[in-house]
């Protein structure tokens, strides 16, 4: 990652952010606080925002965190899923927050989902999901993003190009379909969703790259304790 990103003045805003995190101050108002006081950049802010949390999210996370999905169902949160691997492979900043999940900072513009990484994104994500063997794999894309509908078509192509059982649904509102699910493993790093479902939870994206790079990646959990 770029050294104007983590510098000894973003490791020492982050753990004034992530004291006052864990004293249960809001989230964007120690934000501003802390990011003006270390005149931080917008990736740094964005980092802190993205990155950490506190303590007692940390441990419920954890407790519902699989690192395998076996023979279960699958239930994915598509964009949050294919932006994160895009975003690694487009060389964009990608790290592992203090919850242990892979995030991005939220570097993506325009319409990704027609570049060639995007699909590469996709593919990788196949061959894995094609590898671990689920029962079902279910694609939820939001359906106010142009093109959900196209990409949802593509996506069902390629489960069966796979030979994966599964399909790939649009919805106003995905977030709230995945928290509602009742059975199966979610896969996202929407800090929402993994807080608020009680289903067990998978780092989808970590582990699509873990398995195709030797990954090298900035872990803020580690680099704050």
């Amino acid at each position: 990652m770029r050294n104007d990103v983590i510098n000894d003045e973003f490791l020492r805003a982050a753990r004034d952010f992530a004291y006052l995190m864990n004293q249960h101050y809001p989230r964007k108002t120690i934000l501003k606080i802390v990011g003006d006081r270390y005149l931080l950049n917008t990736f740094q802010r964005i980092l802190l925002s993205r990155g950490i949390f506190r303590d007692d999210d940390i441990q419920l996370r954890i407790q519902k965190t699989v690192s395998k999905i076996g023979s279960q169902s699958i239930c994915i949160d598509a964009y949050n899923v294919f932006f994160t691997i895009s975003n690694y492979l487009l060389g964009r900043i990608v790290f592992v927050s203090n919850d242990r999940f892979l995030r991005d900072a939220g570097e993506v513009f325009g319409k990704l989902h027609k570049e060639p990484v995007f699909t590469k994104a996709i593919d990788l994500t196949m061959n894995f999901l094609r590898k671990m063997g689920p029962s079902n794999v279910e694609f939820l894309l939001d359906k106010p993003i142009s093109h959900s509908a196209e990409l949802a078509g593509k996506l069902r192509a390629s489960l069966e190009a796979a030979s994966i059982q599964g399909n790939a649904e649009i919805d106003k509102n995905p977030d709230a379909v995945l928290i509602r699910k009742s059975s199966g493993i979610i896969a996202t790093s929407d800090s929402d969703i993994l807080d608020e479902t009680e289903l067990l939870i998978v780092d989808l994206a970590h582990l699509v790259l873990a398995d195709s790079f030797t990954l090298d990646l900035p872990d803020l959990g580690k680099l704050l304790s």
